[in-house]
């Protein structure tokens, strides 16, 4: 009876599809825009708190011109709802226009879960390495 009942809540947590927005007042909506609004302005894009991806991950293919042993760094904002900034795109190392363009859907295909100042979601950064397979 214990694992049975243990077995329905396993299945019951992983059946859940991802987080689920939830209702918040007008005040605590206000409150963390003016959070999110001050992180903005007053925080340097390298300080800022790091995002995650949410869900399966997504394959960013190596540039072709990319030799054993190197990396591209790739990093971008993350807005509060959880969405990239196509805009602050910033690649650091060997990559050429169809990388740019993979990184660009890989950005737009994905979404992240920011981070978080006093309990609001708030601009956030996501880094990547991309090493050659092999």
């Amino acid at each position: 009876m214990v694992l049975a009942s243990a077995t329905l809540t396993v299945l019951g947590c992983a059946s859940g599809g991802g987080p689920r927005p939830i209702s918040i007042s007008p005040a605590e909506r206000a409150r963390c825009a003016g959070v999110a609004d001050s992180v903005s302005k007053y925080v340097s894009t390298d300080a800022l708190p790091f995002a995650h991806l949410a869900g399966n991950p997504r394959v960013l293919p190596a540039p072709p011109a990319l030799r054993r042993g190197d990396s591209v760094f790739v990093e971008f904002v993350v807005r509060p709802d959880g969405l990239a900034d196509p805009s602050s795109m910033d690649i650091t190392g060997p990559n050429d226009p169809s990388f740019q363009q993979n990184v660009l859907r890989f950005m737009t295909a994905s979404s992240f879960i920011p981070g978080r100042v006093n309990a609001c979601n708030v601009p956030s950064r996501y880094n990547l390495v991309v090493k050659p397979a092999g």
